[in-house]
């Protein structure tokens, strides 16, 4: 298997000698406001505090005066940008899978196979192995569970499925693998944290890639 390289920065997209790269300019999407910065340091040091209060107790413990004075900031200030803690946890988590796809999803200088990105997304779990544990460990009201199975099913059918499917689409083939996938890739993750991350994330990767290139195939929707 090829050897993985990983960057130092945390959450920046791991590297690969089995990536190809290409010299390209780094160019600006645009300016952030100052006051857009203001909403962004608000909702991450929620979205830190909520993480590190799931971790510590588990998301049904949790009120959301917790969140405020872990994140030392006013209940009125909560309710600026969440009307309730499940709005804040979906908000959390759709970050969190954000943050799954820039590590797993090649840059703009260079090109992966789908082999490698299955190894990173059990790399961006190990690096964050403790909240995956938290999360996918918990019961109760709010499934978090179906939450991020449908997140990934959303991951993998637009990232994934879509573009190579665009010359012969079905909606629901399309549907139906992500689905696939996406309880897949949950079993397996959650296996694995369960057996503390053994065996290597290279080698969940690869089962994973696998199970994947084999179900997949000759599908007659």
């Amino acid at each position: 298997m090829d050897q993985i390289s990983h960057s130092s920065t945390e959450g920046s997209v791991l590297k690969t000698k089995a990536c190809v790269f290409q010299a390209t300019g780094n160019t600006l999407d645009g300016q952030v406001t100052s006051l857009d910065r203001r909403i962004q340091r608000t909702r991450q040091v929620l979205r830190e505090a909520l993480f590190e209060l799931i971790i510590e107790r588990g998301y049904e413990k949790i009120a959301i005066a917790d969140i405020t004075e872990r994140a030392n900031i006013g209940r009125s200030t909560f309710y600026l940008h969440y009307q309730e803690k499940e709005e804040l946890l979906k908000a959390s988590l759709r970050t969190l899978m954000g943050e799954l796809q820039l590590d797993v999803e090649p840059s703009a200088e260079e090109i992966c196979p789908y082999s490698i990105r299955c190894i990173r997304i059990f790399q961006h779990v190990e690096q964050r192995q403790r909240l995956y544990h938290a999360l996918l460990l918990e019961a109760g009201s709010v499934n978090i569970g179906n939450v991020m199975r449908t997140y990934f099913a959303e991951l993998f059918q637009r990232y994934t499925l879509d573009p190579v499917e665009r010359e012969n689409p079905s909606s629901l083939r399309n549907e139906l693998i992500a689905a696939h996938a996406a309880g897949s890739l949950f079993g397996l993750i959650s296996w694995w944290l369960r057996h503390g991350v053994s065996p290597s994330a290279e080698h969940m990767g690869a089962v994973y890639f696998q199970l994947m290139a084999k179900g997949a195939e000759n599908i007659p929707l």
